[in-house]
């Protein structure tokens, strides 16, 4: 991990972000995270789980392997360089600042050095983007980020051929993202447009800063319902605070996961 950047949170380690690294890390937790993404007709491109059935057992391919994740809000992108590691192709992106977005190159250069990306299950590592984005802002950078080919076209031919293929993201993280309420809504326009239809997972772990009502924060809740998404709220976990001496509440990470509605069951 590499960051220096200039004002805001980015070059904290945030438990929200440690946690949601640590579920990517263990494949069963994993995958009971990004369920609906594997569940009933899902079409998952994920490799893993292309046989099916008993034809997985003892396979060391990791449920993230070949999937397509973006993380919003990065800051030192620990989330991102996890999914990187078991197998994802990451585009991992932060405010339009470049000081922010340099420190996140750097730090997916340092990672790529310290994998072995010649191995299977290190297919898509060479895949992973840094990108800036302000949330609510126009997304085909990112979709651009999804192409396989080398071969130079206009910016809103390639996005027009991935909106076609249906291709966007099949995971979406925002660790530690909603804690200022009056972002709610904008970031979930980013996710909203960048959430693979109908089987994608947007992931939103934070704590609570205590820098505005609980309840403000939490109304993400009602907002997403309200936006279209199928919202659940998972386990909360306590881990150690980032900052010694800081109140246990900021390490006590909630999890709420996004889908959409029509793929979502109560």
């Amino acid at each position: 991990i590499l960051s220096s950047s200039a004002g805001g949170h980015g070059d904290d380690l945030w438990a929200a972000a440690r946690h949601v690294a640590n579920l990517f890390a263990h494949p069963d937790k994993c995958k009971a995270l990004l369920s609906p993404l594997f569940d009933g007709d899902s079409n998952c491109d994920n490799d893993c789980n292309q046989s099916g059935g008993d034809d997985n057992k003892g396979n060391n391919c990791h449920p993230l392997h070949g999937l397509t994740v973006v993380e919003f809000g990065s800051g030192a992108g620990v989330p991102s360089w996890a999914a990187m590691k078991c197998g994802a192709r990451v585009v991992c992106t932060d405010q339009a600042i470049p000081d922010r977005i340099r420190c996140l190159a750097e730090s997916a250069e340092r990672n790529l050095k310290d994998m072995n990306v010649h191995t299977d299950e290190n297919t898509y590592a060479n895949h992973v983007k840094v990108c800036p984005h302000d949330w609510g802002n126009p997304v085909e950078d990112l979709l651009q980020c999804l192409r396989d080919d080398k071969a130079e076209k206009p910016k809103q031919q390639v996005v027009e051929e991935l909106q076609e293929q249906h291709q966007k993201f099949d995971v979406c993280i925002a660790a530690d993202c909603i804690y200022m309420p009056q972002f709610h809504s904008v970031l979930l326009q980013s996710i909203q447009k960048l959430m693979t239809y109908p089987h994608g997972v947007a992931l939103l772990p934070f704590a609570l800063h205590g820098n505005t009502d609980d309840d403000k924060v939490w109304d993400i809740v009602p907002l997403a319902q309200s936006m279209g998404f199928g919202v659940e709220v998972l386990r909360s976990e306590q881990l150690t605070p980032q900052s010694w001496g800081m109140d246990l509440k900021r390490g006590l990470v909630h999890m709420i996961r996004l889908t959409h509605s029509s793929n979502h069951q109560s």
